[in-house]
């Protein structure tokens, strides 16, 4: 089969991979889409994602695919049910090592009711978000479905709810999903700072009430005369450290700045000069697997009601694994917001 391999000097290349096998306890996945994680496969490719450090690596953790083989243990899963999250636990050829490995043909998914249902307790956590959607959906846009299971989660563990004052800088597919969900849960005012015009127009779409351009005004001052008392969170959705201590001037008292993004950086000088005297800084750069599968169903109900639009967030796809470096470029130009590629190209 084929996969998109990376290189620890960033090279990237279609290569042949061995087929996956499967367990008792797990499902073949024909992999259908896998999009593009702005943060975590670009962080992957320049070498700058912590804690990551085997390659050459099977990229992709964003995949959609459907389920062509199942072990004679599984429960959860039948031929033919379309899927979240297929990985390449391990890739068979010992020359690669598993980045995810959602940008290759076949996949894995895990059947951790069956596991339990046996006494196995020990098995991969990603299981609990290896989840069946409806298999109506378009595969291409299901991938944004990972991403806002993601936010969602996160933002359940930051605490935002009705009639928070929240401030997100930036405006790419998790801030974009911060907009939407933070405004359906009542959250308000939604401000959004993003440099890039088209950006800042779709926020404003999926229910920011102010957008900010960053690179023409003081967004602190602004901010300000919005919100007077100080929001009761501002997000870093992009990961650029100096944010921290922006974000204090304008948090209110008691209130937190939340940090999502990951920075390739993992030190930064905060100053909380302008800060109120009690505050909080909550990193969720990490959401759990269990969070993740916990809003399942209520991130495919807000889909099925038309309140979430797929197609606002995944705007391109690209139509084969050998185009790879086309989504790439698009993601860095900012011509995308979230890309999809389609495996079967």
């Amino acid at each position: 089969m084929k996969g998109v391999v990376v290189y620890c000097d960033g090279r990237i290349k279609v290569e042949e991979l061995p087929k996956p096998k499967i367990n008792d306890y797990q499902a073949l996945v024909e992999n259908l889409s896998c999009g593009i994680c702005n943060g975590t496969d670009l962080k992957i490719i320049h070498g700058r994602f912590k804690g990551f450090n085997t390659y050459p690596a099977v990229l992709g953790h964003e995949t959609v695919g459907r389920v062509v083989e199942v072990g004679r243990k599984v429960i959860s899963f039948k031929v033919g049910d379309l899927v979240l999250r297929s990985i390449l636990e391990k890739v068979e050829d010992p020359r690669y090592y598993s980045g995810w490995g959602g940008f290759a043909e076949y996949g894995v998914v895990g059947d951790w009711r069956a596991m339990e249902k046996d006494g196995r307790t020990e098995y991969p956590e990603i299981y609990y978000a290896q989840q069946v959607i409806p298999g109506n959906l378009d595969p291409h846009q299901a991938t944004m479905l990972i991403t806002l299971k993601e936010v969602a989660s996160g933002l359940n563990r930051f605490g935002v709810g009705k009639n928070d004052a929240v401030l997100i800088h930036g405006a790419g597919p998790v801030g974009l999903s911060m907009v939407r969900l933070a405004k359906l849960r009542g959250a308000g005012p939604i401000v959004v700072s993003e440099p890039d015009a088209g950006r800042r127009e779709r926020a404003e779409r999926l229910g920011a009430d102010v957008v900010l351009n960053p690179t023409e005004v003081d967004v602190v001052a602004e901010a300000r005369k919005i919100v007077p008392q100080g929001f009761d969170y501002v997000i870093d959705a992009v990961g650029i450290n100096a944010l921290i201590t922006q974000s204090l001037k304008i948090v209110k008292f008691n209130g937190k700045v939340g940090v999502y993004g990951i920075a390739p950086e993992t030190r930064a000088e905060i100053d909380w000069t302008e800060a109120p005297y009690n505050f909080v800084i909550h990193f969720v750069q990490w959401p759990t697997f269990r969070d993740e599968a916990a809003v399942h169903r209520q991130i495919l109900a807000l889909v099925e009601a038309g309140a979430i639009d797929l197609g606002e967030f995944v705007t391109h796809v690209i139509p084969r694994l050998e185009d790879f470096q086309k989504g790439l470029d698009l993601i860095t130009s900012k011509q995308a917001i979230k890309v999809a590629v389609n495996i079967k190209g």
